[in-house]
């Protein structure tokens, strides 16, 4: 809910304290480059003192780092903005490395149902967390704040109830493959020693990240810039989201029962269709939501699909290290896609980016043949 609603306002503030939209994409940028410092840190703390630990001190990081950003927002201070929203990011690390602690729990005939039902739990508070935008504006005023603080507050709470959740709930001390039938070592590192299955999934994971964030974040403004209110963006973000945690268990268990790489092959058809949807539709349309629900669902099939292929590509004593790296190289080249958004659609318009995520949304195949 907290990272959702970020990612949906993010570009609307942008674009009114730049006065453009070709950089609009920039400060959602720095949250993404934050994430991809996040994701090595946190794992490097996550070896040293346990996933809980890690992963607490990341959610809480982060819901400090939202409240820094709402004032910066409110007093137009574009640095601190970009600083905090850095923060956030590498905080919102935790959630993303999250689906590595619940495939840990178990063995690897049910990691990708684990991973798959660990993103679908996002999905109340991401399909719900666009649509309370203006509601969530209003109550900031109710306060006494500006209107503009009261998405960032609501993500500083967000961030603050999962981490003491967290801390509260998860076990300590866990490890690898420890769920009732218990994998034994040769059976956690059956996987290893596959380079070519290990780089597909590191190319699947990093493709449908920037293809997401390609054509997601630029998105908002596209349907304001139809004539469209704040109402039309919560339902095509909130179809979005939706398509990206509601099937993910399916995914997970497609994915362990006919393979990782027939779901990443889907991943790209589905990331494919959604570019050439979005650009023939019309902002704000049935069919607009329709691309962006593809397009969380072509994220959903791969990111389930590839995060267990990683996980079982890789050796044990890696395995934690390797995660965060990869996750580093995803966000960090999603920030890239997040500022290229920016500029394709002023240079160029939001039909041409979003034909270039379909181009770009085959790159996985060459890799999916080798492996």
């Amino acid at each position: 809910m907290g990272y959702t609603v970020l990612v949906t306002f993010l570009p609307l503030v942008s674009e009114d304290l730049l006065g453009n939209p070709r950089w609009s994409g920039i400060p959602s940028a720095f949250g993404t480059v934050g994430t991809a410092f996040g994701a090595a840190w946190l794992s490097r703390l996550i070896v040293h003192y346990g996933r809980r630990a890690g992963l607490v001190l990341g959610y809480l990081f982060a819901a400090a780092a939202a409240i820094v950003a709402a004032f910066a927002a409110a007093g137009s201070s574009f640095p601190i903005l970009a600083l905090g929203l850095f923060c956030v990011g590498a905080g919102y690390a935790s959630a993303r490395l999250s689906r590595y602690a619940a495939a840990a729990l178990f063995e690897p005939e049910k990691r990708s149902a684990a991973i798959g039902w660990n993103v679908w739990a996002a999905t109340v508070g991401s399909v719900t967390g666009p649509l309370l935008l203006a509601p969530v504006r209003r109550s900031a005023d109710f306060f006494d704040f500006p209107g503009i603080m009261g998405p960032f507050f609501m993500t500083a709470i967000a961030f603050g109830t999962a981490g003491i959740a967290l801390a509260w709930l998860f076990p300590a001390g866990v490890p690898e493959g420890g769920g009732k039938g218990v994998a034994t070592r040769g059976e956690e590192d059956g996987g290893a020693g596959s380079p070519s299955r290990a780089r597909l999934a590191l190319v699947a994971l990093v493709t449908g990240q920037v293809v997401m964030v390609l054509v997601m974040t630029m998105t908002p403004i596209h349907i304001r810039n139809g004539g469209h209110g704040l109402h039309a963006v919560g339902v095509v973000m909130a179809s979005h989201t939706f398509g990206m945690y509601a099937f993910s268990p399916v995914a997970g268990w497609l994915s362990d029962r006919l393979g990782r790489a027939p779901m990443i092959g889907a991943a790209v058809f589905f990331l494919c269709a959604s570019g050439i949807l979005a650009a023939v539709a019309a902002p704000g349309s049935w069919s607009h939501s329709f691309a962006l629900l593809l397009l969380g669902l072509g994220w959903s099939f791969g990111f389930v699909a590839a995060s267990a292929l990683l996980t079982e590509s890789t050796k044990r004593e890696d395995r934690v290290r390797l995660q965060g790296t990869a996750d580093a190289y995803v966000w960090g080249s999603a920030a890239l896609a997040g500022v290229v958004s920016g500029l394709l659609l002023a240079e160029v318009g939001y039909a041409a980016l979003s034909l270039t995520g379909a181009v770009l949304a085959l790159s996985p195949l060459p890799f999916l043949r080798r492996a």
